[in-house]
């Protein structure tokens, strides 16, 4: 089966997806931009007038994937340890491939917040729903009172922090490119075994 050719603007977004996982927001120019997507500077500001715009729809595409995805495997019927083991295996490999993520997520939980709101509403992810959930799954499967947020902080802090901190983690524990993405893939049955293993400590015993 063909598949149908990309479109201008999806030529771009992928291309300013691979510049920017390469170089980062800083680092990444609007020329280079379009030299990846094969196509001249002035087309490439008549459809993102700016990198920040571009940015922001690149992450934006590359998330509500995320919060989509998130939305489908918590709301399942899977037990919790599934669930868990299920988001992470899909959030450290889109956020391995797309370092820029994990930067973009800290620098607007300060800069803007109401951005990342946005991208939640977009998904129809709501996040108080999401909770009552989890609690009540916590509840019956581990018969203990958590606040499950607490469940999402140490998932999302044990995933997104090993990409943050990769330069520093390599450089300090001499680690090969290899070995960096060697770790990321144990971190999809690390992290689970972890956040369950800490549910059974509040277990209630009968």
């Amino acid at each position: 089966m063909v598949k149908n050719p990309l479109s201008t603007e999806e030529k771009i977004l992928e291309a300013a997806k691979k510049v920017f996982h390469r170089k980062g927001f800083e680092g990444a120019r609007m020329q280079e931009i379009a030299d990846e997507a094969g196509m001249n500077k002035a087309l490439l500001h008549y459809y993102f007038r700016s990198k920040a715009k571009l940015f922001q729809a690149v992450f934006e595409a590359a998330f509500s994937g995320i919060m989509g995805n998130a939305k489908e495997i918590f709301f399942s019927d899977k037990p919790l340890n599934e669930k868990i083991c299920a988001f992470l295996t899909e959030y450290i490999s889109v956020i391995s491939e797309n370092s820029y993520i994990p930067w973009f997520i800290l620098n607007g939980m300060y800069e803007r917040p109401e951005q990342l709101k946005t991208i939640f509403d977009k998904a129809s992810m709501n996040p108080f729903l999401l909770m009552e959930h989890l609690k009540e799954q916590i509840r019956q499967e581990y018969n203990a009172e958590v606040n499950p947020l607490h469940i999402w902080l140490n998932i999302l802090s044990m995933s997104v922090f090993p990409v943050v901190a990769k330069p520093f983690l390599m450089e300090v524990f001499k680690l090969t490119e290899a070995q960096y993405l060697q770790i990321l893939e144990e971190r999809k049955t690390v992290v689970p075994c972890f956040v369950t293993s800490a549910l059974k400590a509040y277990e209630k015993l009968d």
